[in-house]
């Protein structure tokens, strides 16, 4: 881990800050402004305030791009900086409670949506018990392309997890084979995204309450990635039947799924009712796995049994 013990440290707790290299400035870190709760991000505007971001940090990232890590001990994440193309990016990451470096860990990427920050994310998504290694990555100006509102390109963002993963693979004993991404709103979006275009690095992708602008599902490589996929029929931010959003056009839940279908080579599906609230759609003869769970009556939201169901669906 040389990368990450030789960069200079900042430490976190609670609302102050315990030690700091005294060539950074003290950041003033307000965590009882983010809210634990699931949190509709596409229902910001651009020129909104991001109520419960890393604003302090995001000020400084000039001054602190090349000093590596800080540690946010609040969450128990680490905060790394990296440069990507000459552009300075950042990402959290905790490790398992349990790690052993001899031993090959998973490694899970979980996407904020537009608006939100990185520890919002960990709070909603709720995977800290997960067996493996989460990395939330922070977009610029919090979205994610090939959403309308990204200042970013696909191909920006893709070097981005692309950078990550090369570090990742430097400092842990990563395992090659389990590497995941799930997300919420437009950061479900992207991970939907990289299942289209990196099928081949990511073993499994789950959107919650995905935004499937056009450019998520288009010119995907024709390799299979399972797919598990959770969205409410009464979402009014992204709807389960598609529709237009900031000036741009998203594709249906059901029309994305038949695209996968087709994907993952399936044949015949067949939908189960679990409960007044949620139906679960699977699909027989897949190469990938392809399962639907929908929440009957559900919102824009990350549901509470998103957690359990993505990581039984990962396999972690």
């Amino acid at each position: 881990m040389h990368k990450l013990l030789s960069a200079a440290t900042v430490t976190l707790l609670g609302l102050g800050i315990l030690s700091v290299p005294a060539e950074v400035h003290a950041l003033d870190l307000d965590a009882s402004s983010i809210s634990s709760s699931s949190l509709s991000s596409e229902s910001i505007s651009s020129g909104s305030s991001d109520v419960g971001s890393l604003d302090g940090l995001s000020s400084v990232l000039p001054e602190l791009s090349n000093l590596g890590s800080s540690v946010l001990a609040s969450a128990n994440l680490t905060e790394t900086y990296t440069s990507v193309n000459g552009q300075s990016r950042s990402y959290l990451w905790s490790t398992p409670a349990d790690y052993d470096p001899e031993e090959p860990v998973p490694v899970i990427f979980v996407f904020p949506g537009w608006g939100r920050s990185e520890e919002e994310m960990a709070r909603t998504a709720g995977l800290n018990n997960a067996d493996a290694l989460l990395v939330y990555p922070r977009g610029i100006a919090q979205a994610w392309a090939p959403a309308p509102y990204a200042e970013t390109t696909g191909s920006e963002d893709l070097a981005f997890i692309r950078t990550i993963l090369a570090e990742l693979d430097d400092d842990f004993a990563v395992d090659s084979a389990q590497i995941f991404a799930t997300g919420l709103s437009n950061g479900g979006g992207f991970a939907a995204y990289l299942g289209c275009q990196l099928p081949g690095t990511f073993a499994a992708v789950a959107p919650v309450a995905a935004a499937y602008y056009e450019g998520v599902q288009t010119d995907c490589l024709d390799i299979p990635i399972a797919t598990l996929d959770i969205h409410g029929t009464a979402d009014d931010i992204m709807s389960y039947n598609g529709g237009e959003r900031n000036d741009a056009t998203y594709e249906s839940v059901p029309g994305v799924l038949e695209k996968l279908a087709v994907r993952n080579n399936c044949s015949d599906s067949s939908t189960k009712t679990i409960s007044r609230s949620v139906k679960e759609k699977t699909w027989s003869g897949c190469s990938q796995s392809l399962k639907h769970i929908q929440m009957v009556s559900g919102g824009h939201e990350w549901p509470s049994l998103a957690t359990e169901e993505i990581l039984e669906f990962f396999g972690v």
